[in-house]
């Protein structure tokens, strides 16, 4: 005798035949909405990359434009102090060889003035002193100018007993040509003698030649005025 033995399935056991299509066709497409989704949200959370924006750009034109202008400026600045500066030095050097000018100028009436009244003034009982007065500060053309007159004129002195004094009124250089000086100078003589025992003031206009050679001052010629040119 034969015994069969049936084993009972579960009540909510599904067999493979129970399973449709579309439950497998369903679930593919939810599952692929959703990375979609996912991947749609992760685009717009992340700044694109595609390059600068049209303001980005436009700043950055802005900023070289900037960059460019205040350069220039700089520039500009720079060339501006460098003409001021050589403008500032050219001014000085001309003002310190004004003065330098002026004070060659001064110095040459000075020995011209000091000159003049040496040679307007002698005394017959010193005819040495008189001598050496008009030598000195003179060029070697001028001092043997004075030697070749000496014999006369302290012969004229002597006889006559000759007492004088200069005093300079004015003077002036009225040209000059490179360190050579003509200074007009107007001055005044008091003599005396024994045919005019009492003093006469007599004025007198003399022209005299100073020369500058390097820290010297000499002069090189003297004598009354003319009136040439």
């Amino acid at each position: 005798m034969t015994t069969r033995v049936e084993h009972d399935l579960p009540d909510h056991d599904l067999s493979e035949s129970d399973l449709s299509e579309s439950d497998f066709v369903d679930g593919d497409s939810d599952t692929s909405a959703a990375t979609e989704s996912t991947a749609a949200e992760s685009t717009a959370a992340e700044p694109t990359a595609a390059g600068p924006t049209a303001e980005s750009r436009g700043r950055a034109t802005r900023g070289g434009r900037l960059t460019v202008v205040l350069a220039a400026v700089a520039v500009l600045a720079v060339i501006v102090a460098a003409l001021a500066a050589w403008q500032w030095r050219s001014a000085a050097g001309a003002l310190d060889a004004e003065r330098a000018a002026d004070a060659d100028r001064a110095a040459a009436v000075d020995v011209a003035r000091g000159y003049t009244e040496r040679s307007l003034t002698y005394d017959h009982t010193n005819i040495d002193g008189f001598f050496a007065g008009v030598q000195e500060g003179t060029t070697d053309a001028l001092r043997e100018r004075f030697d070749g007159v000496r014999e006369v004129l302290t012969q004229i002195m002597t006889d006559s007993q000759v007492v004088a004094s200069g005093t300079v009124n004015a003077a002036t250089v009225t040209a000059q040509d490179g360190n050579v000086y003509t200074v007009k100078v107007f001055a005044t003589q008091t003599t005396q003698n024994l045919q005019q025992p009492e003093p006469g003031a007599v004025p007198t206009l003399l022209t005299v030649t100073v020369e500058k050679d390097g820290e010297q001052w000499l002069v090189s010629d003297y004598g009354a005025d003319t009136g040439a040119a």
